[in-house]
């Protein structure tokens, strides 16, 4: 009885793992915007052909770790001869200018250029050493980190100012935030940014009804706030 139990199971096994109604025939790709299909379905050609069952996904999605315009994608099979592929993009969050620009998202990863780069409306980082900047690859420059921070600070508590922010300067006075429509530049050197950030948050309106058109407002000391009219 055991014995054809045992073969019972390995024939249907056999069968299952061979049958051609189980064959992956259809890779349905979601999520892509800006990475080209054709790159995508080249990881995953080979899927196609293979048994649902025995398809390792772990080993396609691994494929896709390598690709910088990725951030994350997921597989997924569904009965009987498909596989779902959603892939989440990297997004940009900033330009950095270094002998041209460069998108960078907000784990500091330079994403390739493409016929839209130089088109995005988004804030511009300079003072970079061109040569940390490399497309396909993370700036580890910690310059870059501090700019990228100042600007999740400002998009999680400055409101509509992270969207009149136009450029980050990283230079000998740390990162400064300069936000031509309102006329101002913030110094922030180079710690305490959120504390720093915060400290102007509060005081913005009040600054923003002087008469002054242009001010450079330096927020790195610790007890006062330094206003000028001019930048």
């Amino acid at each position: 009885m055991l014995g054809l139990l045992i073969f019972g199971a390995f024939q249907a096994y056999n069968f299952l793992t061979t049958t051609e109604r189980l064959a992956v025939r259809t890779v349905e790709l979601r999520g892509l915007s800006r990475v080209d299909t054709a790159e995508v379905e080249r990881l995953v050609a080979d899927i196609r052909g293979e048994n649902i069952l025995l398809v390792p996904l772990e080993k396609y999605t691994e494929r896709f770790s390598g690709h910088p315009r990725i951030r994350s994608a997921g597989l997924k099979k569904i009965l009987p001869n498909k596989v779902l592929c959603t892939v989440e993009e990297r997004e940009p969050i900033a330009l950095v200018y270094a002998e041209g620009f460069y998108e960078v998202d907000e784990e500091g990863m330079v994403l390739p250029s493409d016929e839209l780069t130089d088109y995005m409306d988004l804030p511009i980082i300079t003072g970079l050493n061109r040569k940390s900047v490399k497309e396909g690859t993370y700036c580890k420059d910690p310059q870059l980190a501090n700019a990228l921070r100042v600007l999740g600070i400002c998009k999680r508590y400055g409101g509509s100012f992270a969207n009149d922010i136009s450029e980050l300067r990283i230079g000998g006075n740390g990162v400064s935030v300069v936000s031509l429509k309102e006329g101002m530049v913030l110094l922030l050197g180079e710690s305490e940014f959120e504390n720093r950030l915060k400290k102007f948050f509060l005081i913005r309106s009040t600054i923003a009804k002087k008469e002054e058109s242009s001010k450079l407002i330096d927020l790195r000391f610790e007890d006062q706030i330094v206003l000028r009219s001019a930048i």
